[in-house]
């Protein structure tokens, strides 16, 4: 008998024991020879893994597993000290942790190197700058961190009683950049319209004015903040992530039929922003929450309360009020880490399952080796199943390459 991952199941091998879903539902019976109709159910079902008899894998599955076998045992040991914050014995980080250790086992049969990080960074020096407070952060004597200029000609646009989604159109349109971007982006099989859009004006229309007034800042603001020392923070890592968190957040929230789930993409885009005022504006003492997060160790938004007195959730939230952006996309921004403080609002709750989801399934790794620990009543709260993980993950997985493309024109990740 050989436990036998979902991926790797094929036409013709025999189950060994009675094969239940993640919930206890029955599906199939022990000595039952599996066909191309079981292994479409199995996945749809969120099964992980099935007993086959040994006499029914087959040469190939034997030497495939021959070779992944010690790459299983090293992303084992890798992800188990991720996880570490977590309860690996608890769904539904089971299941999390099931489909990522095979995911980065697979990975490290590529070739891929895992990062981990030290406990060596570099204290600032004796004339290390003062922390600031929220408000020195945003304004007062420390510049306001100012839109893009694009986007707050859009705002301008949208504000305006006058203004139209033409007027809008002919607004974006004036940036070339962004034009073809936003146009790749709705023209992608993320989006799945039918026929080609061909112009801002159509693309307005389709998504309407706040969806894409929304794409278009987190597209811009992946060319600001250009000053974060590049020691503390790696700039394509951390959008990186923020793509695969908004995949996760608008698939989850697609998965659970929420009207208007594009949204969720933007949210994961600009989830992280306030981390990014923070490093721009004080990296001397956010050294100091890094090496304390390192040593601890501790998710990095407590590792930045103990020292600053704040974290990047509500510096983002700040940030995302006085840019005026709409109500869903500041409680994403503000409670990805404390959805309680938005009693647990579906905003909050998906955008924060979607972060654990897209630093447990993706290879970026910032500031700290660990995983954020998932909290169970904002799993709750968003009316998830567990059987939701695989398929998910399997659609991240899909799009996120054509994404990253459309962004950075690579995909290597």
């Amino acid at each position: 008998m050989a436990l036998v991952y979902i991926d790797d199941l094929t036409v013709g091998m025999i189950l060994a024991e009675d094969l239940f879903t993640p919930k206890g539902r029955f599906i199939l019976a022990e000595g039952a020879s599996l066909g191309h109709e079981h292994l479409q159910k199995f996945k749809a079902w969120g099964v992980i893994e099935a007993d086959i008899c040994e006499e029914s894998l087959g040469e190939d599955y034997r030497r495939q597993q021959e070779a992944v076998e010690g790459f299983t045992e090293q992303a084992e040991v890798y992800l188990y000290r991720r996880f570490g914050l977590n309860d690996i014995n608890r769904e539904p980080l089971t299941t999390i942790y099931r489909h990522a250790v095979h995911r980065f086992a697979q990975s490290l049969q590529k070739g891929w190197d895992p990062v981990v990080f030290a406990t060596d960074v570099m204290p600032p020096g004796e004339d290390k700058q003062q922390p600031l407070s929220v408000s020195q952060l945003l304004k007062g004597d420390v510049e306001l961190v100012s839109l893009p200029v694009i986007y707050s000609h859009i705002v301008d646009a949208l504000n305006d009683p006058q203004s139209s989604s033409r007027r809008l159109a002919e607004v974006i349109s004036k940036d070339a950049s962004l034009s073809v971007r936003l146009l790749k982006l709705v023209n992608s099989p993320f989006y799945g319209f039918s026929g080609k859009i061909d112009s801002i004006s159509r693309a307005v229309s389709l998504l309407g004015t706040n969806e894409l007034t929304s794409l278009a800042l987190g597209v811009t603001l992946v060319r600001q903040f250009k000053h974060i020392p590049s020691d503390l923070l790696n700039m394509d890592s951390f959008w990186r992530h923020s793509i695969r968190c908004g995949l996760f957040a608008r698939i989850l929230a697609g998965h659970l039929g929420e009207t208007g789930s594009e949204k969720y993409f933007s949210g994961g885009l600009l989830h992280d922003i306030g981390r990014l005022v923070m490093l721009e504006r004080m990296p001397g003492p956010y050294t100091l929450a890094i090496i304390k997060g390192r040593d601890k160790p501790l998710p990095m938004y407590r590792a930045e309360q103990d020292c600053l007195q704040t974290d990047h959730s509500i510096v983002g939230k700040l940030l995302a009020l006085r840019w005026r952006l709409p109500t869903p996309l500041t409680r994403m921004i503000g409670g990805h880490h404390s959805p309680s403080a938005n009693h647990y609002a579906l905003e909050s709750s998906l955008m924060h399952v979607a972060d654990v989801l897209a630093h447990a399934c993706g290879h970026e790794v910032n500031l700290v080796n660990e995983i954020p620990p998932l909290q169970l009543k904002a799993w709750d709260a968003t009316g998830l199943k567990e059987e939701m993980i695989a398929p998910t993950i399997r659609q991240v997985d899909a799009e996120f390459r054509e994404i990253v493309r459309i962004f950075f024109g690579s995909s290597d990740k």
